[in-house]
Formats: structure tokens, C-alpha cells, sequence
């Protein structure tokens, strides 16, 4: 479609516009690259689990995901790469932004009770560790023989207690807690780690409910004053 403008001389030019096409082939490209990424990261979430980090090849995941090889190192230049989005894919879920700035943690920070604040931080949390907690296990078992993933194990562990600090600090703003805030947050962590959240539901057998019901009153036993607790 053609249409007229004034050139900076003041005359009039003709000129294609054609920006509407080539924004629909970029956006296009863009999803195809996003759909890509999510069948690799998929088939990498498959294959790790049922080989381990080190039986699952590149090209088993590349075949697994129907991609090239050189799709796989284009888009996450190797396999620790590789496992490092995966695991923040598995604590983000398909929100992209950073954890705090989600919905279920500024929800926390939003509520005035808090009893109210760790039932929504258990609901939350729980949707993470369903996610995360099989992933982090990979981790924690490849860290062994790769000083690489034993530093990525280090940086997931730094980077809960980071993010775990919001629930602490949204508490402490609606009244004062039976520990120090460095002992809260440390209390946390403990209890939401991926391992334990293992052992009661994977091992256990805990359903969803009662581990959130269950986490919620702990923290509440552990973490608030006499007679906040109920």
C-alpha cells in the first residue's frame, strides 16, 4: 500500500508501507523462538530425569526436542547452561519476571494479618517446589563431579534465602516476631527447601493441602509471638 508524505525538501514523495507485514514476521519468529526454546527445555527436563545430567547428551536432547544440535548450543551455548534455565523456568513458572515482583509474593506483602501471610505464602511456595524441587535434586546430584553445577547449587541455595527475605520482612511489618530476622529467614529456607518438601510429599505421600496446611502452621509456631500463634 503506497501513500504520499512531504520530504525534508518540502516535496512530495511516495512511500511503501510495508512496517505492518514486517512486524507480524518478527513477532512470528519471536514465538517460533520462544515455542523452540520450551520443547528443549521440555526435552531436557526428560531426559535429565530419567538419565541424570551426565547420560543426557546434547544430541539425545536435540533429537528429543526434533532440533539440531546447533539449536540447542545457539539458544544456551552448552548443557550446564541448559540446566541452569531450566531450573529458573521451573521457580519462575510463566511469570518472567523476578520472583518478589510476582503475584503471589507481593499478594504477601500486600496482606495485614499474618496468619493470612504465610497461608498465601504456603500456597505459593508449594506451586514453586512442585516445579523446582525434582530439578534441584538434579543439581544436587550432578554437583558432585561438576565444580560447575556445585557452584550453581551454591547460587540456587543464595538465591532462596535472597528471595525468602520478603515473607520475613512483610511479617516483621505487621508486628513483631519471636526470632531475630536473620533466624527467620534462615527458619525459612529450612523448612521450604526442596529436599524436605521431597521427603513429605514424594516420600510421604503429603498431599498438597496438607503440606501447605502444615507448612503455614509451622511457621506460624516458629516464627510469630505467643499471641499471635493460633
Amino acid at each position: 500500500m503506497q501513500k504520499s508524505c512531504i520530504g525534508y525538501s518540502g516535496t512530495v514523495t511516495e512511500a511503501v508501507d510495508d512496517v505492518k507485514p514486517r512486524r507480524y514476521n518478527s513477532q512470528r519468529r519471536r514465538e517460533q523462538a520462544e515455542q523452540t526454546r520450551e520443547r528443549v527445555l521440555d526435552a531436557a527436563a526428560k531426559l535429565f530425569s530419567e538419565r541424570g545430567f551426565a547420560g543426557a547428551s546434547v544430541a539425545a536432547i536435540a533429537a528429543e526436542a526434533g532440533v539440531s544440535e546447533e539449536t540447542v548450543y545457539a539458544r544456551f551455548k552448552n548443557k550446564r547452561s541448559l540446566l541452569g534455565d531450566l531450573v529458573s523456568r521451573a521457580v519462575r513458572g510463566d511469570d518472567p519476571r523476578p520472583v518478589p515482583e510476582q503475584e503471589g509474593p507481593r499478594a504477601v506483602v500486600a496482606a495485614t494479618d499474618q496468619h493470612e501471610q504465610l497461608r498465601i505464602f504456603a500456597a505459593d511456595i508449594v506451586l514453586r517446589l512442585e516445579r523446582g524441587a525434582p530439578v534441584v535434586a538434579i543439581v544436587a546430584g550432578a554437583s558432585r563431579s561438576e565444580p560447575e553445577l556445585a557452584e550453581l547449587l551454591a547460587r540456587l541455595h543464595a538465591d532462596r534465602l535472597r528471595n525468602l527475605r520478603v515473607l520475613v520482612d512483610a511479617l516483621a511489618a505487621n508486628g513483631p516476631l519471636r526470632v531475630g530476622a536473620e533466624e527467620a529467614v534462615e527458619t525459612v529456607w529450612a523448612l521450604v527447601s526442596p529436599e524436605l518438601h521431597e521427603l513429605l510429599r514424594g516420600v510421604r505421600g503429603w498431599t498438597r493441602r496438607r503440606y501447605c496446611d502444615w507448612l503455614a502452621a509451622s511457621l506460624g509456631r516458629l516464627l510469630l509471638q505467643e499471641g499471635t500463634r493460633r
